[in-house]
């Protein structure tokens, strides 16, 4: 009963449909509207609560990404108009790079669009308000949790707590893509979406579109979607 009442249809499972998907708003003054999960959102009131007992004033850099919004992220890095970072969070030049280079390096911080975790709506970029210095920019870099560095805190925090709210950090660094400490999903939920991600439509469908890089992408997919997904 429960699947047949939950079970994200495949055009959900790529950010296609966003219809199952719940309104959240982590602060009252936000204009913009958040979407995911509804049971990611009944288990988030629980961990900002806590977290914020302890000091940490968390909000919400982004939500729920349709298909559309990462392939734009997507198409914008590899067209110059968004920086991509190198292994060391530094901007880099990719204009002299080949079109399948320039994916490679692009992979490192974003996801294939219809691979992307954020397609569930159960997967959160997170961060402490309260602890961004006055004046300075979100990043969403490793370097921020750096001992000495202000998100630091909020790193401990989220690795000894996250687990009890029933979210993980997926993207520990250890393969190609990068260790995103920021990133956090509700584990249960995202893990049913896994076990029933349809790798074949996402790619069908990825490759109707024309982009030069698009071809490249599908390619490592198909090899390499258990990474992206953070299987």
């Amino acid at each position: 009963v429960y699947k047949r009442q939950h079970m994200a249809t495949k055009e959900q499972l790529i950010g296609l449909d966003d219809s199952k998907l719940v309104n959240i708003k982590d602060d009252p003054r936000r204009m913009s509207v958040l979407m995911c999960d509804r049971d990611a959102a009944k288990a988030l009131p629980d961990l900002f609560s806590d977290a914020f007992d302890k000091g940490f004033e968390l909000r919400i850099a982004s939500a729920y990404r349709s298909f559309y919004k990462q392939f734009k992220i997507f198409d914008d890095k590899f067209k110059g108009k968004r920086p991509v970072l190198d292994a060391n969070e530094n901007p880099m030049d990719i204009s002299s790079l080949s079109d399948e280079q320039k994916v490679l390096e692009i992979i490192r911080f974003s996801s294939i669009p219809g691979f992307s975790r954020h397609h569930f709506g159960t997967d959160f970029d997170i961060y402490a308000v309260n602890l961004l210095p006055e004046g300075k920019q979100l990043e969403l870099t490793a370097r921020e949790y750096q001992k000495g560095n202000y998100f630091y805190k909020l790193g401990q925090y989220l690795s000894q707590n996250l687990n009890k709210f029933g979210f993980k950090r997926p993207f520990n660094g250890k393969g190609t893509i990068a260790f995103e400490p920021w990133h956090i999903s509700f584990s249960k939920k995202a893990d049913e979406c896994i076990d029933a991600f349809p790798v074949d439509f996402a790619l069908e469908y990825l490759i109707s579109f024309n982009e030069p890089w698009v071809k490249y992408a599908v390619s490592y997919a198909k090899e390499h979607y258990k990474e992206l997904l953070a299987k």
